[in-house]
């Protein structure tokens, strides 16, 4: 893994990514999600889907997401980054970018229930990923290109925020963040 920032790191990239892409869009489903951002309702700009094991239970912007059964590649690419990782990730978020206009704001993975690491895949057109210390910080961009796969601890979302800004000229792009999450009783 080549480290990018302390606890942020890119790993190998997935070899089978044409391959998993394509089985990704048969299998997943994914929707459109409304968050109360404080002004109101509002869509969120990309499609989203939340997978897991029973009990994986995610509220993130105000929703609650249960999590859907793993569908037969997601779970063959849980597995295949558990033994790459030495980890045990039980859920998964799904983003669906349709173009370059849908874009993630800056923000950190703080959640209370989230526990060791994010890892995150992505899967079609190249997007810029920005990272910077802070709300104040400096942003530097990093290329994600198809079947990249970046982890993050969450120790490092005290310190660091991330965003997917939008690229107009850009295509199609699914990015997948695996996750360990504390089950709820």
């Amino acid at each position: 893994m080549r480290e990018i920032v302390p606890g942020i790191c890119l790993a190998e990239p997935l070899g089978n990514a044409d391959e998993m892409l394509a089985r990704l869009e048969r299998e997943v489903v994914v929707e459109d999600e409304i968050v109360d951002l404080g002004d109101g309702p509002v869509t969120m700009p990309r499609l989203t889907g939340w997978y897991g094991d029973p009990g994986a239970i995610y509220t993130y912007t105000g929703v609650t997401n249960h999590p859907r059964p793993w569908t037969p590649a997601l779970a063959a690419l849980r597995d295949q980054l558990d033994a790459a990782l030495a980890t045990r990730l039980n859920s998964c978020l799904i983003g669906i970018y349709r173009d370059g206009a849908n874009a993630v704001d800056w923000h950190t993975d703080d959640e209370p229930e989230l526990r060791d690491r994010i890892v995150s895949v992505s899967l079609g057109t190249t997007r810029t990923f920005q990272l910077r210390e802070g709300a104040a910080g400096t942003p530097f961009a990093v290329p994600l290109e198809h079947g990249s796969v970046l982890v993050m601890t969450v120790e490092s979302q005290r310190s660091w925020q991330h965003a997917v800004p939008p690229e107009p000229a850009t295509g199609p792009r699914m990015n997948l963040t695996f996750r360990t999450i504390a089950p709820r009783a």
